[in-house]
């Protein structure tokens, strides 16, 4: 919550995140997130962004444009916190999303029930829940 006030010591606010995954197919990675179910928020040749929830954003680049490239080993995982997780494991498995498997594991030492999947270029995708 913003006051309008500095506080000292206080870092400033932030309004948003925007996780940016860059690809070799952007037409068939965008496809794969509007099959998903994310809210397509911009379309353009060279990038496709989705809003995950109010203030944070997945943007999908075209590997050829942007200043980074697509990488074959990702060192990168979207981590989605949900506390409808049994809700979006079966809107993914009733849309035959590739990798959603039949369950949900515990994970986070025993903190978190979650399930993960790959996208079409091998970025994980991790739905998890608090317990």
């Amino acid at each position: 919550m913003t006051t309008g006030e500095e506080k000292p010591n206080r870092a400033p606010a932030i309004n948003g995140v925007h996780t940016m995954f860059y690809y070799e197919n952007l037409p068939r990675a965008t496809e794969w997130y509007d099959r998903i179910g994310f809210e397509n928020v911009l379309r353009l040749e060279f990038v496709s962004i989705f809003r995950l929830s109010s203030s944070s954003y997945l943007s999908l680049v075209d590997g050829h444009h942007g200043s980074q490239r697509p990488v074959k080993k990702k060192g990168a995982i979207l981590s989605i916190e949900t506390t409808d997780l049994e809700g979006w494991h079966r809107h993914l498995f009733t849309k035959d999303v590739e990798g959603v498997g039949v369950g949900l594991d515990i994970g986070c030492g025993g903190r978190t029930v979650e399930f993960k999947l790959i996208d079409p270029e091998g970025y994980t995708l991790e739905f998890f829940q608090w317990l």
